[in-house]
């Protein structure tokens, strides 16, 4: 049978139709990506991984990973938006000699052959690209070509890169994490279904219940209740509805319309004219005040030895308990924020934060990276809890200074979650005074061949037990750096570790090796109590034995640090600074925040209220330092690495969008108040218009409006909208002047109704 070269190619050819079609048919029709992976691999460096592009059934693939430097496109004030893209080519490749048979001249007895250059190798090449920006206070993504598949944004900011967010819309989706959702929805199916078919019937009980003399009865005293404060509110008995917005939280704002110029922060506010974000460093990496351990700030210290428990009398086998796999869930530090400047006036809906409408630990306290904090709810009616679910959260707003911070040193809000296996002992121990633990030391009998060992500092439970759900710390040390009794082992954790008076905590002691430590007599540490896991679980107290173990604490140089922090920066001038970062302050300390102005030192405090830019001052630069203010035995810490400071100037207007508002009935007659504080005519304006119609682009000015001045100076403007002919649904649009940007006012809060 006589073979063709075309023979050979349509076998390649049909093969990679086939392929082409399951991918297609099977996986994905549109473009998608898989694998590049970026992370920040310098202060303007990134690193993309290999991936794979998929377009119209192709797979396109990049074997090797690139690398981007954006240091000569970084903002010079403001911020950038890079898109990292992706798009598919085609070549050959592989191109080599091969001896080719000429007819002409060949015989079967004499065949001629002639060498010729071919490609061997038909590839389909990923390729990467990258787009950026213009630079802008709120930068917008730039517009790419629509044949590009968008794979990374990266923000950019005159310090370097602040973010890498991978655009997973763009993303291949794949079989395994199908599986695991559809495995999710099959086992919430299997737990929900016998509730759902019973659903029906519990609906007609409560539909017969309401219908009870008894029902109605309550319904109508919630509704005179109702109507009572409508009528303390102003709000006519013949209202057709109601709303309110108090603004803490941007559930009711259009944020993507165009026309959105303004911030909701605890009211409507002018937006940033000019800012700039940059996390808190050390000015001088080489200061003899400071250390930095884990990217945490702390006033220089050396360790101390604290507590020994000894001396040591037996040994502990740690194979002979338990072998089994437990899951850590480590807390973070929690969080402080200190916002001063001119723009932060007093707003009276701060108090609605414990309404229980609203998650004031994430609404205040999420970094502009966008970290997501656990919400935390009342499992009675819910609601959001009014401490925010066990943590108490002190909020104190005074003229041009607020401050917000938690009384718990560690919160569950962010966590870290990881397992280790092996088995565990544990010894708990009561705190008398405030203290940070620097490391632990342990003595090993004996060490076995090999086996890592991890110690973890954990809370203990409201009945003594060691809590592996609220780890503050852990350290881990391979069998090479163990040492042998005498000799202590000692285990430094990254960060010093905050223990409060009045708590118990407990040192855990996890391997899987067969290592011995070293243990007291049981008279030796009456404070303690040693654990073992037997089963699963932690057995009863031992009360003959201890682990043997010395505890490190900080022993802080000096009483007061003064450490100077990187400056703050704006092109055009600062007028408001917004520091949000980790951070602990022990009872007896406290932590202050100082900028230089005219060569001369103030806090960031409400005494110092408008020193910023007295004169009408605009400092394009602040030095900044920070005053850690203690004993030798506590001080405050400071987290650099989840912290930001927020400089700004606001904007002379501002436009505020809602969401539509769709009444239960068409109307032609509308209501809208307004409530403006800190509002003086001779400088500020205040209007609201309504949009209707198709896409909401007709603009409505009011009918009329009029003002009543409430006893705390603050004026609640009506707006009156008598309309032509009745609408379904409108959009309210509020804007506000001022002739200053040092003299801002806020939207508190807005009412409507209609008739």
């Amino acid at each position: 049978m006589e073979v063709v070269p075309d023979d050979m190619n349509n076998l390649q050819q049909y093969a990679s139709d086939s392929l082409d079609h399951v991918v297609g048919d099977t996986i994905t029709s549109v473009p998608a990506y898989s694998g590049f992976a970026a992370v920040k691999s310098g202060p303007a460096q990134l690193t993309v991984a290999a991936g794979r592009i998929y377009n119209a059934g192709k797979v396109y693939a990049l074997g090797q990973s690139t690398s981007y430097d954006f240091t000569s496109i970084l903002p010079v004030a403001a911020k950038k938006i890079v898109i990292i893209s992706g798009w598919g080519s085609e070549s050959d490749t592989n191109v080599t000699q091969r001896n080719f048979l000429i007819p002409a001249t060949s015989t079967p007895q004499a065949p001629q052959y002639k060498p010729q250059p071919v490609a061997l190798t038909h590839a389909r090449i990923a390729n990467l690209g990258q787009s950026t920006g213009t630079e802008s206070p709120d930068p917008q993504a730039p517009v790419i070509d629509p044949t590009l598949l968008p794979i990374v944004q990266v923000l950019l900011t005159p310090t370097g890169i602040s973010s890498v967010t991978m655009l997973a819309a763009n993303q291949v989706p794949s079989l395994q994490d199908v599986d695991n959702r559809l495995e999710t929805i099959e086992a919430w199916e299997a737990g929900a279904a016998p509730q759902l078919v019973s659903l029906s019937s519990d609906v007609q009980r409560l539909s017969n219940d309401a219908r009870q003399k008894t029902g109605s009865n309550l319904t109508g005293r919630m509704l005179a209740r109702i109507a009572v404060l409508e009528s303390k509110n102003g709000i006519p008995s013949n209202a057709a509805d109601s709303s309110a917005d108090f603004f803490l939280d941007t559930t009711s704002s259009d944020l993507t319309n165009p026309l959105m110029n303004a911030l909701t922060r605890e009211g409507i506010r002018f937006a940033d004219n000019g800012a700039a974000d940059a996390a808190l460093g050390l000015f001088n990496p080489l200061n003899p005040l400071a250390t930095v351990a884990g990217g945490v700030l702390l006033p220089a210290y050396d360790p101390s030895l604290r507590l020994s428990v000894g001396p040591q009398t037996g040994q502990i086998q740690l194979s002979s308990y338990s072998y089994a796999t437990s899951t850590l869930v480590q807390k973070t530090m929690s969080r402080v924020r200190v916002r001063y400047g001119t723009e932060f006036t007093v707003c009276t809906n701060s108090a609605y934060w414990q309404s229980g409408k609203y998650d004031p630990i994430t609404g205040i306290f999420t970094l502009p990276n966008g970290d997501v904090f656990k919400a935390a709810f009342d499992l009675t009616n819910g609601v959001y809890s009014a401490n925010s679910g066990g943590l108490s959260h002190v909020a104190v707003r005074l003229q041009q200074f607020w401050t917000d911070t938690v009384s718990d040193p560690y919160w569950d809000r962010i966590t870290v979650t990881n397992q280790i296996s092996g088995t565990q002992v544990a010894e708990t121990f009561p705190v008398g005074q405030d203290m940070w633990l620097q490391s632990i030391g342990l003595f090993f009998t004996k060490i076995d061949a090999q086996g890592s060992v991890n110690v973890v500092i954990c809370q203990a439970t409201s009945t003594g037990l060691p809590d592996l759900t609220q780890v503050i710390a852990q350290a881990s040390l391979d069998q090479p750096h163990l040492q042998l009794a005498p000799a202590e082992t000692n285990f430094a954790f990254a960060t010093p570790v905050y223990l409060q008076a009045g708590k118990r905590y407990a040192v855990v002691v996890m391997t899987g090796a067969n290592h011995f430590v070293a243990s007291a007599d049981g008279t030796a540490f009456p404070g303690g109590t040693f654990f073992t896991v037997v089963g699963g679980a932690y057995a009863q107290g031992d009360l003959t034995k201890h682990l043997a173990f010395n505890l490190y604490t900080c022993k802080f140089r000096q009483a007061i640090s003064t450490i100077d922090l990187n400056p703050l920066q704006l092109a055009g001038g600062i007028t408001s600074l917004d520091i949000l970062a980790g951070a602990i302050t022990p009872g007896a300390t406290s932590l202050t925040f100082e900028v230089q102005v005219n060569g001369q030192w103030i806090s960031l405090a409400a005494a110092n209220a408008g020193a910023l830019n007295a004169g009408g001052s605009l400092p394009p630069l602040l030095p900044l330092h920070a005053v850690f203010a203690g004993t030798p035995d506590v001080q405050p810490v400071l987290n650099l690495l989840q912290s930001n400071v927020h400089v700004s100037r606001p904007n002379t207007s501002f436009t505020h969008m809602a969401l539509p508002r769709t009444p239960p009935a068409a109307t032609s007659s509308i209501r809208i108040i307004e409530r403006y504080e800190s509002f003086d005519p001779n400088f500020h304006t205040g209007k609201v218009t309504i949009m209707t119609g198709a896409g909401y682009a007709t603009e409505t000015q009011p009918s009329s409006y009029s003002d009543v001045i409430a006893s705390d100076g603050a004026t609640e403007r009506t707006f009156v909208f008598n309309l032509g002919a009745a609408v379904t649904s409108w959009v309210t649009k509020s804007a506000g002047t001022t002739t200053s940007a040092l003299k801002t006012f806020h939207v508190a809060w807005r009412k409507d109704w209609v008739l």
